[in-house]
């Protein structure tokens, strides 16, 4: 199963929005103008429809290589989030970006995607 990480915008990166936002329709393609937050990261963006908008949260933006996901979900894609762009499973497959960020029980994804990996690691040195 490949894992897919979820990486923040940076200034100048491309985008396209993956839901529908006040007068941008989704799959509008823009450019990420400024990115604000520090515990919860969201996204001044230039539209290619004119609009700009802002405060956009991470989980309504998607990269390109995202975009196709999203369109070919046949594919078998474990999300695993990381702020850093890190992935904690360094056997698997890592393809830039998912269009979804996810906690269990406030606990961040990456934490529980890392504790995951942890203890699967523990239990193959203990066989």
């Amino acid at each position: 199963m490949a894992t897919t990480v979820l990486s923040e915008f940076k200034t100048g990166d491309k985008v396209i929005a993956v839901s529908a936002l006040r007068r941008i329709p989704v799959g509008t393609k823009g450019t990420v103008i400024h990115t604000q937050g520090l515990t919860w990261p969201r996204y001044w963006v230039r539209f290619e429809n004119g609009e700009r908008l802002g405060t956009i949260d991470r989980s309504k933006l998607a990269t390109a290589a995202e975009w196709e996901l999203s369109l070919n979900p046949s594919t078998d894609v474990e999300v695993a989030v990381s702020p850093t762009g890190a992935t904690v499973d360094a056997g698997a497959a890592v393809v830039e970006g998912s269009s979804v960020m996810e906690s269990v029980n406030g606990i961040p994804g990456h934490l529980v995607e890392r504790s995951r990996v942890a203890r699967e690691r523990w239990a193959a040195k203990k066989s």
